[in-house]
């Protein structure tokens, strides 16, 4: 019979090296191919008799440097640094935050949830019920979106908003059209309603209720209302100039 090492004292390089011990042989079938499968695994594994050591492999050296591990990330990242955000200071970090996560495509709208692996129904935009859930549909081609932009854009005497995609709202504050005083009021705007649809769509999702363009208008400028007024130097401003977009 052949003799196998004790648990206690056996070592990484007996295990490597085949000397198993079992509480009872691996049944024939799935258990003895998954042990044939894993013995290939390691089969060309070597292992020297000096004792262990640590070694850092992001460095040819084997020495661990901050810079090497700020390398190896940058080289194994799959995420576009083509494009940087601008933050908006007056509206809370909790919108920029999504907006930034947005802007990556990295929200659970159905698409992103599918290409998960999870069950997400139809797949359906919660708001218009007519196309494929998707971050530049929900933001910019649903019907209720486009009628927001037009609310939004009517409201804050700007061309009208013309998107088609996620990335083209982000840039509308950089517009000529613009005034230079204005541009971070409407950019905060932009992100507030970006922020209010997603409430709107997570409403219809989780509770069922339909998704009303006016509704969430009225939180647009609301949120926007207090976070401008509370949140930057413009305190003395009223509802009544807001509502006219009179910020000066």
């Amino acid at each position: 019979m052949e003799e196998y090492i004790r648990v206690d004292t056996c070592s990484v390089r007996d295990r490597v090296l085949g000397s198993w011990l079992w509480k009872h042989d691996p049944d024939p079938g799935a258990e003895s191919d998954e042990l044939s499968a894993l013995l290939q695994v390691i089969a060309p594994v070597s292992l020297s008799s000096r004792e262990d050591g640590w070694k850092w492999l992001g460095d040819p050296k084997g020495l661990f440097a901050v810079n090497s591990v700020k390398k190896a990330m940058a080289a194994a990242s799959s995420i576009s640094v083509e494009y940087v955000l601008d933050w908006n200071k007056w509206v809370p970090s909790k919108c920029n935050l999504f907006v930034w996560k947005a802007e990556m495509g990295r929200i659970p709208t159905a698409d992103a949830l599918s290409k998960r692996g999870m069950q997400v129904g139809d797949g359906l935009c919660p708001l218009c019920k007519s196309e494929a859930e998707s971050v530049d549909h929900l933001f910019t081609s649903c019907v209720v979106a486009i009628v927001l932009w037009q609310k939004v854009s009517l409201w804050c005497r700007i061309p009208p908003i013309f998107a088609f995609s996620f990335h083209d709202l982000l840039e509308v504050y950089k517009s000529s059209h613009v005034k230079v005083v204005e541009k971070p009021v409407i950019q905060g705007i932009i992100f507030s309603a970006i922020w209010c649809l997603w409430k709107a769509r997570n409403k219809a999702v989780f509770s069922g209720i339909e998704a009303k363009v006016e509704s969430i208008f009225c939180d647009v400028k609301s949120f926007g209302y207090l976070w401008f007024k509370y949140r930057s130097s413009n305190n003395h401003i009223s509802w009544l100039d807001w509502c006219n977009f009179s910020l000066l």
